[in-house]
């Protein structure tokens, strides 16, 4: 019988490599509704500006590289004068911080999600959109400071050398995942995230690069299917002659279904997360083990029957 991932002891477990993705893909199955609900309702609208916004950036480079090559002046520095407009236009910079804003949204979404599945006892009552949002919007503002001093840490260590970046990438990859479950401050994380994968560097690392090649590959063939698709009409109609601005609404179409592919990719990424970092804490602190012990002996939890009370004898 599979788990239905409604209280604590489903997650707090030790599993192997193969089981946390049999884990990820179960939870997904129990929960894809209410998942979803609160995915669509936190992180879609940010997943649209984000396309949108860097459609529209793509959009002001082919229209600008065309315009360059009708003109015959193809050259590096064309190039060059190119792209630097590209990046001072706001545009792009509103496309970078759509994408650093969804990227914060979809993993605070998507633990405490989780988070409100850590019950006690097994609950059927489903986890609404206004709990997840009230830990997304608590956690925001600190999260994204978090993000950029990783993204600096990160940084240096690829800097130095890239041995070191690539570790730092893959010990601090639990991170989200503690700071949502255990409401820890910035530093705390990070010591956690680095203790945790001692030792477990390399399991860490391959389901992370197993899910990424996994899911990216799906994503490789969705995003190519949609962009031969999208590119084949938009030659056809021709609208790739003489500077169309109707070129860019075909780059708009395209980035925005790429964002919403996105979805689908990060969330199961961060859920295999959540399950190595459960896998972890059980093989260091074994919480969940010791929760079960303390429930030894308890009674088990009133079941209330909205249809019949304990004196009627129901049909029979």
């Amino acid at each position: 019988m599979r788990p239905s991932y409604n209280q604590e002891s489903d997650f707090r477990q030790q599993r192997d490599f193969g089981q946390k993705f049999s884990a990820t893909f179960e939870f997904i199955g129990a929960h894809w509704r209410n998942l979803g609900r609160c995915l669509l309702f936190i992180v879609l609208p940010a997943a649209l500006l984000q396309g949108i916004a860097s459609g529209l950036v793509q959009k002001l480079l082919v229209t600008s590289q065309l315009s360059t090559m009708s003109a015959g002046r193809a050259n590096p520095l064309e190039s060059f004068a190119a792209l630097s407009t590209l990046f001072a236009s706001p545009l792009y910079w509103l496309g970078v911080a759509m994408g650093v804003a969804f990227l914060i949204l979809m993993m605070l979404t998507v633990y405490a999600y989780i988070l409100r599945c850590l019950r006690p006892t097994p609950s059927d009552a489903p986890i609404t959109v206004s709990e997840v949002w009230a830990v997304v919007r608590a956690q925001f503002f600190s999260s994204l400071v978090s993000y950029f001093g990783i993204s600096c840490i990160v940084g240096f260590g690829f800097i130095i050398f890239f041995i070191p970046g690539v570790y730092l990438l893959v010990g601090l990859s639990l991170f989200y995942a503690i700071k949502v479950l255990e409401d820890s401050d910035f530093t705390t994380s990070i010591s956690r995230s680095l203790q945790l994968t001692r030792g477990k560097w390399w399991s860490t690392f391959g389901l992370l690069f197993v899910m990424t090649m996994m899911l990216g590959m799906a994503l490789g063939v969705a995003g190519g299917i949609i962009g031969s698709i999208v590119g084949g009409l938009g030659w056809v109609l021709g609208l790739y002659k003489d500077g169309s601005s109707a070129a860019g609404a075909f780059a708009v179409i395209a980035s925005t279904l790429g964002s919403l592919f996105n979805l689908f990719i990060y969330t199961p990424l961060l859920i295999a997360l959540a399950f190595q970092y459960f896998n972890l804490v059980e093989r260091h602190e074994g919480v969940g083990l010791r929760n079960l012990v303390n429930q030894l002996g308890k009674a088990p939890a009133a079941v209330e029957n909205a249809a019949y009370r304990p004196d009627e004898e129901g049909e029979y």
